[in-house]
């Protein structure tokens, strides 16, 4: 039975694989679609299916860090050549005002780089990071290198992640049997979610 779900979906990932793990990376920077699909679930799901053969384990990474290197910057021209516009005149309805976006171009000048990087990995964060980044006027050249390594790191983790535990799924499977591994996979995300939550929340008492 587990093996006709998780080959349910291989038809759709040979025709349509790679296109849909560029255009989620892409436009969770860009479109702020990391808010309703985060690219880490589509990466490891990527990684898992390139380890069963399906996809290439090289184009997988190779595409999710382009993806998310395009969406970076797409995000951050808009920001810095119509956020201004938006925040003027629509600003005051999200309590975002003058005094707020000058204490962000302060925030920025100092903690611009790390913000870029850290924020990668946080589902908000990227979404909205680097489009703050253009709006808070932060210099493209300072931004680039942060963006590039960020999406290398980011894309090539998750990438293995999911490659690795495709690797090691038979194994699961064999000694806790399919429900038990369903059940290890849940609470392996569930851990991952909650020092995911943990270290946003630490982050915000920093930095907020």
């Amino acid at each position: 039975m587990q093996e006709r779900i998780l080959e349910f979906i291989v038809p759709f990932l040979d025709q349509y694989g790679y296109l849909t793990l560029f255009l989620v990376t892409f436009l969770e920077t860009s479109a702020f679609l990391g808010l309703i699909a985060p690219g880490e679930t589509v990466i490891v799901l990527s990684g898992f299916y390139a380890f069963r053969g399906v996809l290439d384990p090289w184009a997988v990474g190779l595409i999710a860090i382009v993806g998310a290197f395009a969406g970076d910057q797409v995000g951050y021209l808009l920001g810095r050549t119509y956020g201004h516009q938006v925040i003027s005149r629509f600003g005051r309805y999200f309590f975002f005002d003058e005094k707020r976006l000058r204490a962000t171009e302060h925030y920025y000048d100092h903690h611009g780089g790390k913000t870029v990087f850290i924020g990668r990995f946080m589902s908000i964060l990227r979404s909205f990071g680097p489009v703050v980044a253009g709006i808070s006027r932060m210099s493209y050249w300072n931004f680039l290198p942060w963006s590039v390594l960020s999406c290398i790191v980011w894309g090539t983790t998750f990438t293995l992640l999911g490659y690795f535990f495709g690797a090691s799924w038979d194994a699961i499977q064999r000694y806790l049997g399919w429900g038990g591994a369903v059940a290890f996979v849940i609470g392996i995300v569930l851990v991952i979610w909650l020092l995911h939550r943990k270290h946003e929340h630490q982050l915000e008492q920093e930095y907020g």
